[in-house]
């Protein structure tokens, strides 16, 4: 019997013990040699986005300076490729010469673990990611219920950041009282509908939900949706509501007078900036709630973080253990509280590291504390189904081109339905 594992959309040295591993024609270049009578030169690539290139580059010199001080005697060389999180699945083609250690969005902890790219994370390790993070981190971390990566944010989500000197707490509380203040006020509201992180965030604003299952080999075994039940009708009633607002638009940027903007369904890496652009005006609120049919529940939106991974081909195919060792150290490190704490003070994400997110300063976040109320609410961004990426999509354009009336809605699900089940 094919052993299957669930997926719910609810919800050192000891790492040598690795995941069988494919490899292509390709052969990796040796890159650990002896230079002293103790010591070796490491050479390490790592992958990360080019906003953040010279902040990691730092937080590279902070981890040879930390080996040094427990006595490495190895000498470390750290090169820098940049490839986003969410691409670093499809933009790296062979990961024999792929990077040692690198980011990625934890929905794409699949696709990794089936092109080999992911190290088990074992021992002591092991025990670091489980007992220095919060249950969302680690939850994020697995596949088939074993650890194959390094947490180092748990905020990937969205929530609304606005101008407070034309809104107030009670204006951003509901759908209905934030547009209506934006008309009065004869400004827009931000929510980028079109693109399905935000759309099919707000499909699960009724408790409509997807589960996935995987063979122990990581293909896919089924899915099965309810999105064409009563709970999935009034998530597209609510999207529909917003999407026939006069003051809707699809945009994210920064709220200003500028860009007649009040109000933004923005993400958590944007707040840096729109803090800049609006100063003392900047504040943010979790997802309001929206009313359909009677019930009222807070817009739905996608919770997810970022990971560490550790590539164990690259090492792997001249069985350089040493470089694999170094790769899951800077992986260890890279996602420590220190470094995670550092990313808080820089960007400002919210850690999901126990001690880091405990700091006073971090705790007095308003950001920090949106994030926390929105948890309670948010859907875990983990294995997700193909379908996902393009159905909601779909059911917003017909929306907007009118093929889809308001009283065609509950077929609309219905399609919608099938089409995420259809990566079966």
């Amino acid at each position: 019997m094919v052993k299957k594992f669930a997926f719910l959309g609810a919800a050192g040295l000891a790492a040598l013990s690795l995941v069988a591993c494919g490899g292509g024609a390709s052969t990796p270049t040796t890159t650990t040699g002896t230079t002293t009578a103790e010591g070796k030169l490491i050479k390490l690539e790592y992958s990360g986005t080019g906003s953040n290139k010279e902040f990691n580059l730092q937080l590279f010199e902070d981890f040879k300076a930390d080996r040094k001080a427990k006595g490495d005697k190895n000498t470390y060389e750290i090169t820098y490729v940049e490839h986003g999180p969410d691409k670093v699945d499809s933009e790296v083609l062979d990961w024999v010469v792929g990077p040692d250690v690198f980011e990625f969005a934890s929905d794409k902890i699949t696709e990794l673990y089936k092109k080999g790219a992911l190290a088990k994370v074992t021992g002591s390790n092991a025990e670091f990611v489980e007992e220095s993070n919060s249950e969302l981190g680690v939850s994020l971390s697995k596949f088939n219920d074993q650890i194959y990566a390094y947490p180092y944010t748990g905020d990937n989500t969205y929530y609304l950041q606005y101008d407070k000197s034309k809104l107030t707490a009670d204006d951003v509380s509901s759908v209905e009282k934030l547009l209506a203040k934006a008309q009065q006020l004869e400004m827009k509201v931000g929510y980028t509908l079109k693109t399905a992180f935000w759309s099919a965030g707000a499909l699960f604003t009724f408790g409509a939900d997807y589960k996935v299952t995987y063979t122990e080999d990581g293909d896919l075994n089924s899915i099965t949706a309810d999105f064409n039940t009563d709970k999935g009708v009034k998530a597209a009633k609510a999207i529909y509501k917003v999407l026939n607002s006069p003051v809707w638009q699809d945009a994210m940027e920064a709220p200003t007078p500028t860009n007649n903007l009040v109000a933004c369904f923005a993400g958590t890496w944007d707040i840096a900036a729109y803090k800049e652009a609006l100063g003392e005006n900047y504040a943010c609120a979790p997802m309001p709630t929206v009313t359909i049919d009677g019930e009222t529940k807070h817009l739905g939106a996608f919770l997810g973080g970022k990971l560490l991974g550790v590539n164990p081909q690259r090492s792997n195919g001249n069985k350089d253990q040493a470089r694999l060792v170094a790769a899951h150290q800077l992986a260890v490190f890279l996602s420590g509280k220190e470094c995670q704490l550092k990313r808080f003070d820089d960007q400002g994400v919210a850690p999901c590291n126990k001690a880091a997110a405990a700091e006073q300063r971090v705790q007095n976040s308003e950001n920090v504390k949106v994030l926390i109320e929105q948890a309670k609410f948010a859907h875990a961004q983990t294995a997700v189904p193909a379908g996902i990426w393009t159905a909601p999509t779909v059911l917003v354009e017909g929306m907007l081109d009118g093929t889809i009336t308001e009283d065609g809605i509950e077929a609309a699900c219905a399609t919608l339905n099938e089409s995420i089940k259809g990566a079966n």
